[in-house]
């Protein structure tokens, strides 16, 4: 009823408003043919127009319009939604969120007398919530609530719905504790990340637990199955009332689910008490390694870093160097015979270009050396 006095309500709006702007067009052509008349006889005239003041309440009309039309789509989407109040141009919305971590959850959305030139007002009932969009005292605010087009689109109050309801459907109390966890930490158990070669049994069983979501929708088609006696029958007969709901097929579906959870929760809890030992055996490993082998390695490490220190100090680099062009000069020297060789034909051009080839890479190997030790 409240959807469809909306839409009358803007229908109504806007029938009158064309009415108004067609008496208008008509009274604008009227006093154009007087005014040509009084020109033809030469009584001349002004051509200025007195203000009638009814523009500004014409856009005040429109925008009524259009946050009608967003309340519209609104309450259509999500019939949960309520107007609450409406009063001196203020519209408060209570909107009610699904979340079973706190029961009895609502928004409440307040649109003020200049809305939508001014952003709406969001508050969390209750307010005690653990969610970085809540603020004190309940109130809610995000950076994104600011960047929606108001003025423009009808659809706006909708989305703004939509985005508060999938931020706050798994909010949980301020303080809230996991009894699961707690256990654990009482238990002395502390969860280390590591990776496991193999999956427990409890784990993968976690995953294939299979979820069942009762909406609206379901139990609207489960009602609509139902003859006027039978739907009578259960209005008045609360025997009747509670044999039908017992045997609706997703609530069993759910209690199984139900029960499948708990019993995997406590597999995993057992699975993660009895992974304490293993822990204990792997840090007892641990020490082993770090008194005995690790020891051993220090004490070689230590000794060959010492050798390789005093192999460092008793090598002098003028020395070195001298060595290393006596060593090039050398290898020179050798790939010059060879090629004296080759000129004279003691050797063939095979055995040449073998022998050249390697005495000048030697040559070349040296000669960088050396040019690495000037730098």
């Amino acid at each position: 009823l409240l959807v469809l006095s909306v839409k009358v309500r803007g229908n109504e709006v806007a029938d009158a408003l064309r009415k108004r702007e067609r008496e208008r067009e008509r009274e604008s052509e009227r006093k154009r043919g007087v005014w040509e008349t009084r020109e033809e006889k030469g009584l001349g005239g002004s051509s200025r127009r007195r203000p009638r003041g009814r523009g500004r309440k014409m856009f005040s009309q429109v925008t009524e319009i259009r946050v009608n039309e967003q309340l519209t789509e609104l309450i259509t989407k999500y019939p949960q939604a309520k107007i609450v109040d409406r009063n001196a141009g203020t519209t408060t919305l209570r909107l009610p969120v699904s979340n079973r971590n706190v029961p009895g959850l609502s928004l409440s959305i307040v649109l003020p007398k200049d809305y939508p030139k001014v952003l709406p007002h969001v508050a969390v009932t209750p307010p005690n919530l653990d969610h970085p969009w809540v603020q004190a005292q309940g109130r809610v605010w995000h950076d994104s609530m600011q960047k929606m087009y108001y003025q423009h689109d009808e659809k706006v109050l909708a989305k703004l719905a939509g985005n508060l309801l999938g931020a706050f459907e798994k909010a949980k109390p301020a303080g809230a504790q996991y009894p699961v966890q707690g256990a654990l930490q009482a238990s002395g158990a502390h969860h280390q990340p590591q990776q496991q070669p193999q999956r427990s049994r409890a784990d993968s069983e976690v995953s294939t637990v299979p979820t069942y979501e009762l909406t609206v929708e379901d139990v609207k088609r489960e009602i609509s199955k139902l003859s006027d006696e039978d739907l009578m029958k259960l209005l008045t007969d609360k025997e009747a009332y509670a044999r039908h709901i017992a045997g609706m097929e997703e609530l069993s579906n759910m209690g199984m689910s139900i029960k499948e959870l708990v019993e995997k929760n406590r597999a995993l809890a057992e699975a993660s008490l009895e992974k304490q030992n293993q822990i204990a055996d792997v840090k007892n490993q641990i020490a082993i390694i770090r008194s005995t082998e690790v020891l051993e390695v220090k004490n070689k490490y230590e000794a060959l870093a010492k050798e390789h220190n005093s192999i460092l100090s008793s090598i002098n680099v003028n020395t070195l160097k001298e060595k290393l062009a006596d060593a090039a000069a050398s290898a020179d020297g050798e790939s010059e015979e060879l090629s004296q060789r080759l000129g004279s034909k003691e050797i063939s051009v095979e055995a040449f270009l073998e022998e050249f080839c390697k005495q000048r890479e030697v040559y070349h190997k040296r000669t960088m050396v050396l040019q690495s030790l000037d730098h």
